[in-house]
């Protein structure tokens, strides 16, 4: 009996440390799952993020772009506008100066 009795508790034990390295291996297991999760999931939102930046960038580049066109048509309607004046006074501006020369 006592022999049954130490078998048994020889037997729990056993198991107890088979469970102990079963749960060890698991643990383990869900570890490295976890990890490989976490860093495809990083991986996923830098792509993620990459695409957005690349994208906004684009943006941003076409938005410089449009007011740079918008920019040289009003410079170029400055420059006609004062080329408009110039042209409009020559005449005057000349006619004094000559006058101031010859005065």
């Amino acid at each position: 009996m006592a022999k049954d009795m130490l078998d048994a508790i020889c037997a729990a034990e056993a198991e107890a440390k088979n469970s102990e390295i079963n749960a060890k291996q698991t643990a383990a297991q869900m570890a490295a799952k976890a990890k490989r999760d976490a860093a495809e999931l990083i991986s996923k939102r830098e792509k993620q993020a990459q695409a957005e930046a690349e994208k906004q960038l684009e943006k941003a580049k076409a938005d410089g772009e449009a007011a740079a066109v918008k920019a040289a048509e009003n410079a170029q309607k400055e420059c006609d506008a004062i080329s408009a004046a110039a042209d409009k006074n020559r005449d005057a501006v000349i006619k004094k100066a000559a006058d101031a020369l010859l005065g």
